[in-house]
């Protein structure tokens, strides 16, 4: 860790205003990288970057010295943007899937598929990804991205594994319908 941030944690833990507003620019441009993945809007992963940052503000006295702090705030930044979802959970209506006895893990993307993600630009995946609907955009992230398995985001979603499986199935369907139409319309073009 580089030496301005260990003093800018120093001075945040004594409740330096003026430090708390350095390490907030110093983490903003990281934290809003990963808001991104869970929001659309800018407005919108700001105000989750906001409320991981007071998070981490609140639990600074729990960050040990001798671990790299990127990843300790990265981590309480996924699990606010967790918490925030199954808030919203409440107030969303569920999308209601057929039961079936679907083999949820076989929706995987082809080589097509991911050589033409491949010709993309960071951009145009966000968009696709922020296309999907909130519980499976949610699931895609956390499997995908940040590597959780089905039971633990079940456990994090307030969900069963089963329902994991669904969203993530229902997402890898989507994008797949939507990087067929971009296919097409590239042979077309």
């Amino acid at each position: 860790m580089d030496r301005r941030l260990q003093k800018l944690i120093r001075k945040c833990r004594k409740h330096d205003r003026q430090a708390q507003f350095d390490l907030y620019q110093y983490c903003f441009d990281y934290l809003l990288a990963i808001c991104f993945r869970y929001r659309k809007q800018r407005e919108d992963a700001v105000s989750l970057v906001n409320d991981a940052f007071l998070k981490v503000l609140l639990n600074l006295d729990q960050f040990k010295e001798d671990k790299d702090f990127m990843p300790w705030i990265a981590s309480i930044t996924v699990r606010t943007a967790i918490d925030e979802y199954r808030r919203e959970k409440k107030y969303r209506e569920q999308t209601e899937f057929k039961e079936s006895d679907h083999d949820f893990e076989s929706a995987e993307l082809n080589k097509e598929h991911w050589a033409l993600v491949e010709q993309m630009n960071g951009e145009e995946v966000k968009e696709l990804i922020h296309a999907l609907p909130e519980p499976e955009r949610m699931v895609f992230v956390l499997y995908e991205w940040e590597g959780y398995l089905h039971k633990e985001i079940a456990e994090k979603l307030a969900c069963s594994e089963r329902s994991s499986k669904r969203y993530l199935h229902r997402a890898k369907e989507l994008l797949k319908k939507e990087l067929t139409h971009k296919q097409a319309l590239k042979k077309v073009i």
